[in-house]
């Protein structure tokens, strides 16, 4: 059995409350990060060009912690999209809500990767119905969602295109905004 020391020790599994921010304490965004597709034995070919900070709570809000994060990835698989970043101690932490302030910093790679989501589950769907289920989704944030949220991350939306079998199928409608996007 673990000591209480070690028990302390242990990195949470997700983290709340949550920004992100470079050297200089100014908030950025994780995007800015390498994302990871797939789990490799060698972590350390991350890029290093970026020293990025996780700042939060865990534990039902109970702690607080300050960790410099190397990648991030996201998982499409589930029932809602779980984002997930990497830190330097090689241990991955899933992203809950973050904070009010912060959202405006992340709100087109939060609705790049949940259009994502809703292709890989409806690939047969309307446009419309992804606006639809984006603006519910995104219903507290001052702006809808629209496809000028989705520019900035064209090459993100490639990448998972070609790395995620399950988007094979709605690749013609994401890459052509026909009739998905």
């Amino acid at each position: 059995m673990a000591s209480s020391d070690e028990e302390a020790d242990t990195m949470p599994e997700s983290v709340s409350t949550y920004h992100f921010a470079n050297d200089k304490d100014e908030p950025i965004s994780f995007s800015l990060l390498p994302i990871r597709w797939r789990e490799s034995k060698n972590l350390d070919d991350e890029k290093k060009n970026h020293m990025i900070f996780l700042k939060g709570s865990v534990d039902n809000g109970l702690r607080t912690i300050y960790k410099q994060v190397i990648a991030w990835k996201f998982d499409l698989s589930n029932k809602t999209p779980q984002i997930s970043v990497l830190t330097k101690e090689k241990c991955w932490m899933e992203l809950g809500k973050p904070r009010k302030s912060y959202e405006i910093i992340i709100r087109t790679v939060l609705i790049t990767v949940h259009c994502l989501h809703f292709a890989r589950w409806n690939p047969e769907a309307s446009g419309k119905s992804v606006w639809d289920y984006l603006s519910k989704t995104f219903s507290l944030y001052e702006h809808r969602p629209s496809q000028n949220d989705l520019v900035d991350h064209l090459d993100l939306i490639g990448e998972a295109v070609q790395k995620e079998n399950s988007l094979a199928k709605c690749k013609d409608d994401l890459d052509n905004s026909k009739p998905l996007l």
